[in-house]
């Protein structure tokens, strides 16, 4: 990654099904001290809150701009389930971030270690399917 990259801000998304304000909360708090362990500026969120993966998600359809206009190069997500609970559907939105110009997607670590997972409520899923 270009030293030019890490002078941008970073970028941020969240999305949850159902709506879910404290998560919400939560979350930008984390993004936002990570950001600032990395030496990174704190991070413009895109936020999808109440929305499903497959219906319209505008915060995810405005960070895809933001990186095809070169405004950040980094995003930083609490896990790959913010873009689906779909692993297909995730990995795509993954495709499609990159494609669109963002050269690195960071993680936030779980506490212990291991994968971070979506809050308990957002253990449901959008068509019945159940995450795990």
């Amino acid at each position: 990654m270009a030293t030019s990259d890490l002078l941008l801000p970073p970028a941020a998304y969240l999305r949850y099904y159902p709506h879910n304000r404290s998560a919400v909360d939560r979350h930008r708090e984390a993004l936002e001290r990570f950001a600032r362990r990395l030496g990174l500026p704190s991070p413009a969120v895109y936020l999808d809150n109440g929305r499903r993966s497959t219906g319209p998600r505008p915060g995810f359809e405005q960070l895809a701009h933001a990186l095809l206009d070169g405004v950040h190069r980094v995003l930083i997500v609490p896990g790959p389930w913010v873009f689906s609970v779909d692993d297909a559907k995730a990995r795509l939105a993954v495709r499609l971030l990159t494609a669109a110009g963002c050269r690195r997607i960071l993680t936030l670590p779980a506490p212990g270690g291991g994968e971070s997972a979506p809050p308990a409520g957002d253990l449901r899923t959008e068509h019945g399917r159940t995450g795990s």
